[in-house]
């Protein structure tokens, strides 16, 4: 990689120009993923001369996140099976925003609120119930490829803003750690703008074409420095929370499904931010079986496992209605 040849600002904000009044590629049906997606890198990569990625690497057992997951109560066919609250079958995955159809992501978010939203944005106020699963990594000393997508304007509600500013201010590192070299001034702020014009795309692609794209080119790659654990804004919360697609080997070797909650959206408003939620019964894992109990007020380790998550939600204008 020839560091002299990376474009200045000047130069990326003009090609983004261009290829905004392009027209992208479109995934159609049946196509083949690998020769879109290597279409679609090749579109990119004609106009800025490059294609990057920005990964970071953590030991698993530093990576403290929640993981929570939600589907529908009644698509379970044994809601008892651990699998049946994981990544969906690959014959039942369609097109979404991390994936291409019959290439499961695992979808979920680190925040309870923000998972059910993103699933039952559509039934408030209906009696239709969901199963909230709460999900843990196994700690370990391995290593965990993270990759984020925030590169774009997030409202100050969003805790995880600061990653985008640490991008920034480090965007030079891998440079100096592999090359022993530094881009300009100007080159900064043109891998800057790069970043987020990708990151845009992301985010405001109806037809999920380059989204998956995107996703799939880290997420499933076919390298050792394949991302693991992939984060983006929620459009639901309108960016104030995020959600996570997770690569499902991933979730096989280094996961375990840890509580559940049967759960009902009761109220949603999203100039406010109030949300309200109904439950009915929580699980417990117990070695390898789920113990089922029904909601009681004065079960103290109902009480504990509520504050712990849902103590906190996306943010002071986004609580749980008690």
């Amino acid at each position: 990689m020839d560091i002299e040849k990376f474009p200045n600002s000047d130069k990326v904000i003009k090609s983004i120009d261009r290829l905004k009044r392009s027209e992208y590629p479109k995934y159609a049906d049946g196509q083949d993923i690998d020769s879109f997606t290597d279409e679609v890198s090749k579109f990119f990569a004609e106009e800025f001369g490059f294609t990057l990625s920005a990964k970071i690497p953590y030991k698993a057992k530093d990576f403290s996140l929640p993981f929570f997951r939600v589907r529908e109560l009644d698509s379970f066919t044994n809601i008892d099976l651990f699998r049946e609250h994981s990544y969906p079958p690959v014959d039942c995955t369609k097109m979404g925003r991390c994936n291409f159809p019959k290439l499961p992501v695992f979808y979920c978010s680190e925040n309870p609120m923000t998972a059910i939203l993103e699933v039952a944005r559509n039934n408030v106020g209906s009696e239709k119930e969901y199963c909230l699963s709460k999900w843990e990594l196994i700690p370990t000393n391995d290593d965990i490829i993270f990759e984020h997508f925030l590169r774009v304007d997030l409202p100050k509600e969003n805790q995880y803003k600061p990653l985008n500013e640490s991008f920034r201010k480090n965007i030079n590192t891998p440079f100096e750690i592999s090359l022993k070299k530094s881009l300009n001034i100007e080159q900064e702020k043109g891998l800057i703008e790069y970043f987020k014009y990708l990151d845009s795309l992301f985010m405001n692609d109806s037809d999920y074409s380059i989204s998956a794209t995107l996703a799939y080119n880290s997420l499933y790659v076919n390298h050792s420095y394949r991302t693991d654990i992939l984060m983006y804004p929620s459009v639901q919360t309108h960016f104030k929370g995020i959600n996570l697609a997770i690569q499902p080997n991933f979730v096989e070797n280094n996961m375990r499904l840890k509580r559940l909650y049967i759960v009902s959206l009761n109220q949603f408003d999203p100039n406010s931010g109030t949300i309200s939620v109904n439950m009915t019964k929580y699980g417990i894992v117990v070695k390898n079986a789920i113990k089922w109990k029904n909601i009681d007020p004065n079960d103290e380790q109902y009480k504990e496992f509520v504050k712990e998550d849902f103590g906190e939600v996306i943010s002071s204008q986004y609580n749980e209605k008690k």
